[in-house]
């Protein structure tokens, strides 16, 4: 092979060999008739032309930064690959799991496989098995969110994004397919990385198989291991470490994207840094795997925003009429949310660290999607949903996996002490075993509240959720609901938490839940708990029962008296026979005497 000088300018090599073409075109120019010498004018001229627009060219690129130029060749080697993948990954030509390995394909009794393979996920794995890994759902964007779409920054000034999924035993045909979506779905030159977490799983599927599908990727898609069971906390903030995109966007790991979900996720971001958007989240039905965009758990399509019941468990709460007002009827503009579900959310990378990551005193999962919720507000961010932004979620029942550990008081309890200030007595008083949990060393975590300068949860309630129901103000008596007369007896829902539910007497446990009770005396209403929609109604004589609150009183209208009396709008008085509670003629007997747990303002009857 030869060598070149390294010296020589490759310019100067360009410019001399166009210079020799120009002389002996000039030579063979004087042998040309007229028509043939203009047409060699206009190429000589096209010619002088290219070799000063190579030479602009040339001196352009050479302005740039060592920098900029590294970050240019990045991105189009990022936009080449990812433009690869779209192509493998493409819809038009389905690809299915090779389930060698990792399923029976020929099971004696395909039904009862079927069953085991359900009870090990909670979901219909056979069908999720036998579903094409690259299938795209339809784009379900209305027409005013398509239109808004013109409005959004050109993806050149958008911020890049990582999505990072975590997981443990996670079925590989449902991981594979929430990542492929996510590649499908987003612009080639936005998506930095995408980052796994396994968070210690134990199914050969997640191990050395996963590990051989990811090759496929190129590099997009990093895997990183924990040893030990983290818990959902730990295991994001890991993959937020691990993320280089400048949008970190935290996914279950058995999602699908659909057209259209990161742009205006990441044009809201780049509006401000400060803002953490949730996307729409229709449901893909746990058995048919086929999308439902009408169930209730799409909260931007029924018009709902996130909210929360004092024993710190998020729910879902009707748009408010403000909320309702400052959108206008237009159902394409963000939600603003007090809480978020947790499962699913954008945020800029920097401000998730700067914001105090999660909280990791708390163990495996639950209250985090609250604590994080509270502090975006009070510490000056703010929280969306953003209803042209889908994402759909394959909801179970239930959970596959469980911890050995009691949770939910510990996470609940440091969210408590370190954000809600003096109303976290609410919060004890419905669930009493919190007091005596050890929720672990706060200190960190009431020190970064402080730095970050974060208003109060009382200005929380009164600016942000200000529908949100607070017992002091809103309930003279809340708790238990314990008889005079069998002291160890309590009114109790018996389980039944949707109306219509019989309500009769139980054991008294002091755990709050379905012993719970709380009276509205605005409305002198008797609500549950957790679901101040739910009254105690007085049916018939013998039959009382939980039916939503009408609001129009009748047999949903209590009064107390100072002896302890519940008496219906018609006189008579709340009793038990021991087991079931009735309505009868006062008698001023201890069975039809009762005392609150917590009261606030005494009777006057």
């Amino acid at each position: 092979m030869g060598t070149s000088d390294s010296s020589s300018d490759p310019l100067d090599t360009v410019k001399l060999a166009m210079l020799n073409t120009k002389v002996k075109l000039v030579i063979w120019y004087n042998k040309r008739p007229q028509t043939a010498k203009i047409g060699l004018i206009l190429i000589i001229l096209c010619l002088f032309l290219l070799s000063n627009i190579r030479v602009t060219i040339v001196r352009t690129d050479s302005r740039l930064s060592s920098a900029d130029k590294s970050e240019s060749l990045v991105i189009r080697k990022r936009l080449r690959r990812n433009n690869k993948l779209r192509e493998l990954f493409n819809p038009a030509s389905p690809i299915m799991l090779d389930l060698d390995g990792i399923r029976d394909p020929y099971p004696v009794n395909l039904e009862e496989y079927k069953k085991k393979l359900f009870k090990e996920n909670m979901f219909n794995t056979w069908e999720s098995d036998h579903t094409a890994l690259n299938r795209m759902q339809p784009d379900t964007r209305t027409k005013r969110c398509k239109d808004r779409a013109s409005t959004y920054r050109p993806n050149s000034e958008l911020p890049s994004v990582s999505v990072v999924f975590i997981f443990i035993d996670e079925c590989l045909s449902v991981l594979l397919r929430s990542v492929i979506s996510i590649i499908n779905t987003t612009p080639p030159e936005l998506l930095h990385d995408i980052i796994m977490v396994d968070d210690a799983s134990t199914k050969p599927e997640n191990g050395k198989r996963l590990e051989e599908e990811l090759v496929i990727f190129d590099g997009l898609v990093k895997l990183v291991r924990h040893k030990t069971r983290s818990g959902l906390m730990v295991a994001r903030t890991t993959g937020a470490e691990h993320a280089r995109g400048d949008v970190v966007v935290f996914l279950d790991s058995h999602i699908e994207a659909l057209p259209g979900w990161a742009e205006p996720i990441l044009n809201r971001i780049a509006n401000n840094k400060k803002t953490v958007v949730q996307p729409n989240i229709p449901a893909i039905d746990f058995n048919t795997f086929e999308l439902n965009d009408d169930t209730v758990d799409t909260p931007s399509a029924h018009g709902f925003m996130g909210g929360f019941s004092w024993d710190m468990v998020f729910r879902w709460k009707g748009l408010p009429e403000r909320e309702k007002s400052r959108r206008r009827g237009d159902n394409s503009v963000e939600v603003r949310s007090p809480t978020m579900a947790g499962g699913l959310f954008a945020m800029d990378r920097k401000y998730f660290f700067e914001l105090g990551a999660y909280d990791l005193g708390m163990d495996i999962w639950g209250s985090e999607n609250l604590e994080i919720s509270f502090r975006i507000w009070m510490c000056g961010g703010v929280l969306e949903i953003n209803t042209c932004s889908t994402i759909a979620h394959v909801y179970r029942k239930t959970f596959p996996y469980s911890s050995k550990k009691d949770v939910g008081h510990k996470n609940a309890k440091r969210l408590a002490e370190v954000w809600l200030d003096e109303y976290k007595d609410f919060f004890y008083q419905i669930a009493p075993p919190a007091r005596d949990v050890d929720m672990g060393d706060i200190s960190s975590r009431v020190e970064l509240r402080r730095n970050l300068q974060c208003k109060s949860f009382r200005w929380y309630l009164e600016n942000v959720y200000p529908e949100m129901e607070v017992p002091s103000r809103d309930y003279i008596a809340h708790g238990e609901i314990r008889n005079m007369g069998s002291r160890n007896r309590c009114v109790d829902n018996l389980g039944g938490w949707s109306p219509p539910a019989r309500i009769g007497m139980y054991t008294c446990h002091g755990m709050g839940g379905s012993q719970y009770w709380q009276y509205d005396k605005r409305t002198k209403e008797i609500k549950q708990s957790q679901n101040s929609q739910n009254c105690m109604d007085a049916v018939s004589a013998d039959q009382i029962q939980i039916q939503h609150c009408h609001g129009s009183g009748g047999n949903q209208k209590w009064t107390m008296t100072k002896i302890g009396e519940i008496k219906t709008v018609g006189g008579l008085c709340l009793g038990h026979d021991g087991t079931n509670l009735n309505i009868r003629a006062c008698d001023s007997s201890a069975e039809q005497r009762w005392q609150w747990g917590f009261v606030f303002e005494k009777p006057v009857d």
